[in-house]
């Protein structure tokens, strides 16, 4: 019998080819196998059909291995097929199926079933009057050679050419460059995603562009991740077309006057829902469209821990932008009720309430079971007998929003335009790119450059761990360029850090460079810290002799001798940024005009040096140096 079911799995894989993983040709899918050991035991093989087998989640995302044990006594069916389906105990013609969904979803969808689970979610919202049968079909192996067909098709008229795809950079959709930043980095696993998971992740939001014709969706790029992240390309992408289909908005706002109104409409339920939750953060603009990006943009994803928002990602698929609405609202008053009045005494901005919020979420008081069980989805009593819920229906939200889009098009002006970055390009050399390999840190380094060299490539002309670590090599190297950009590692932590120079590095005590000098942080936390010329006052004549001293420091943007080359000087002859002789050990400090921040860690001045990289530009039309310095300047002078 057991080697019957194995014969059936591997059958069925090798005539879909794709949909369900494998690691070998004699390997049957993940979601095949697991799910024929467990009906051995009670179902007759003659009642098995291969097709009904539901498919198993993949992470396309960061490839890590997904967990394919259903939890007992979860509700969840350990052995789910077309008949049984995902969940136990539920009969095909219960009219109260589709409840009884949506409450097994706020207990959380196993991740071996989030696959299946999502996708007959979202095709069951986008299509009410489609039978249950049919819903579920696309959750089984009935539809894989459908939805991979359709996909292959896509990709065909998207990407004719493999540099077609090599060109193309991830979109935003609205988000903004500093949240895609996010995105790409940190946010969506602790660390940056790795070149494949970018390439899937370019692959289907151009598809929503170009095939869909979704232009702006800022919610799409962090939703598209969540997808990913427990489905391959073809299933992330067909799920987003039914989310978006016929222009619905049950789902995603998918123009800016549909994402104002979603805001005028959250602002509008916080005052009904929780009038003063909604008076404090109207008090310091937190209800302002432009102050909702965490919720509304972001999808939780800034606020809340990953597990959270995979549990709510669960309760979206299936109650769509009402649970955003329902949710925020609710973590809003809980987090106002558990902040207390240091929301009143020391939150001035939106910025300080929503990392008050994230701190909240992030700590031990906050039970998200307790949350969503008796704050986001609880009853109020009425009249001692009758009870209500604490939130509006669905019908009501949606005439809410339709009613705000007459606001939202007089106001949509008033919506920030971001406008798309390109990662700056790589040129392959005899030696490895480590410290730019990934394209989220050459897309800030594009974001933060003079536009002049925002359509460049880059290309190593020194690395330590092929040229040794002496600063008479490391003059050398970059001798033959003036614009560098150094990428340094603190050793021991996950931190890049380094600097844009405008001149040519070389000895030179006495200080040069100009106010185009950076100094920056790749990771974690992205960040530029450009010169300020306002940053140091200007000298007048009741100036004394010390501020007229911090003022000509300030101008000494670069400098380097042999024993330490440095960008930025700080307060006590400190730099912003300084590496010794050999290049093992560096220090940074906050420095005169650039205003930086710790680039490491707060107290954190002194460290040991890893890697270190530097690189010139390249201009993409010609493959050329932007700059090449005349090696005869000064040997006469």
């Amino acid at each position: 019998m057991q080697a019957r079911l194995r014969e059936i799995a591997t059958t069925l894989s090798s005539e879909l080819g794709v949909g369900g993983p494998t690691t070998n040709n004699n390997t049957p899918p993940a979601s095949a196998a697991p799910a024929m050991d467990s009906l051995t035991h009670d179902i007759d093989l003659t009642e098995i059909n291969p097709l009904d087998l539901f498919c198993s989640s993949s992470d396309t995302l960061r490839g890590k291995p997904i967990d394919q044990i259903v939890p007992p006594n979860s509700g969840w069916s350990a052995r789910p097929t077309r008949i049984s389906g995902v969940a136990g105990g539920s009969s095909a013609d219960d009219a109260n199926y589709r409840e009884e969904i949506q409450l097994m979803c706020r207990r959380g969808i196993p991740p071996s079933l989030k696959c299946a689970a999502w996708i007959i979610n979202v095709v069951a919202a986008a299509n009410p009057d489609m039978s249950k049968s049919e819903c579920d079909d696309f959750g089984t192996f009935r539809k894989v050679r459908v939805i991979d067909h359709g996909w292959d098709l896509t990709l065909k008229s998207l990407f004719p050419d493999e540099s077609d795809l090599e060109r193309a950079d991830v979109l935003d959709f609205g988000v903004g460059h500093d949240h895609l930043m996010n995105i790409l980095l940190h946010d969506h696993g602790g660390s940056p995603i790795p070149d494949k998971g970018i390439q899937s992740l370019t692959k289907v939001l151009h598809a929503a562009r170009d095939s869909l014709g979704l232009e702006f969706c800022p919610l799409l790029p962090d939703i598209t991740c969540l997808l990913l992240s427990y489905m391959p390309e073809s299933y992330a992408y067909a799920t987003v077309r039914q989310m978006v289909l016929d222009d619905s908005t049950y789902f995603l706002a998918i123009s800016r006057v549909q994402h104002l109104s979603w805001c005028k409409t959250f602002a509008d339920l916080m005052k009904r829902c929780f009038p003063q939750t909604a008076a404090v953060m109207e008090q310091i603009g937190a209800l302002q469209p432009a102050a909702l990006e965490p919720i509304l943009k972001r999808f939780f994803v800034p606020l809340l821990k990953r597990k959270h928002v995979l549990r709510i990602m669960d309760i979206f698929t299936s109650e769509g932008a009402h649970a955003i609405f329902r949710i925020g609202t609710t973590l809003c008053c809980l987090a106002h009720a558990h902040l207390g009045d240091i929301v009143r005494e020391h939150c001035d901005n939106a910025a300080v309430f929503w990392e008050g919020v994230r701190r909240f979420a992030h700590s031990k008081h906050f039970r998200f079971d307790i949350f969503l069980d008796h704050q986001a989805y609880g009853v109020q009593k009425s009249l001692r007998i009758l009870t209500r819920p604490i939130f509006p229906r669905q019908d009501f939200v949606t005439r809410l929003i339709s009613n705000n889009e007459a606001w939202a098009e007089e106001n949509q002006s008033t919506l920030p335009i971001h406008e798309d970055k390109k990662p700056l390009g790589l040129v392959e050399g005899n030696f490895p790119i480590v410290l730019a390999k990934h394209s989220p840190e050459r897309l800030c380094l594009a974001q933060w450059l003079p536009p002049a060299l925002q359509s460049t490539k880059l290309d190593l002309i020194f690395s330590s761990s092929h040229h040794g670590r002496s600063l008479e090599m490391f003059y050398r190297c970059c001798s033959s360029a003036r614009h560098t950009i150094t990428i340094m590692e603190v050793l021991g932590t996950d931190t890049i850090i380094g600097m844009y120079a405008t001149q040519t590095w070389h000895n030179k005590p006495d200080g040069y460079g100009d106010g185009e000098c950076f100094l920056f942080r790749l990771n974690p936390k992205p960040e530029c810290f450009r010169y300020k010329i306002g940053a140091s006052h200007m000298a007048s004549f009741d100036d004394g002799e010390e501020n007229i001293s911090r003022l000509a420091d300030a101008g000494q943007l670069m400098i380097s001798g042999a024993a330490f080359i440095s960008m930025g000087v700080g307060e006590g002859g400190a730099s912003g940024l300084r590496l010794n002789e050999d290049l093992t050990r560096g220090s940074t400090s906050k420095s005169i005009g650039f205003e930086n921040e710790e680039l490491i860690a707060e107290g954190v001045q002194v460290f040991e040096v890893g890697l270190v990289e530097v690189y010139r530009f390249i201009r993409e039309v010609d493959n050329k140096p932007v700059d090449k310095v005349d090696p005869w300047r000064g040997l006469f002078d």
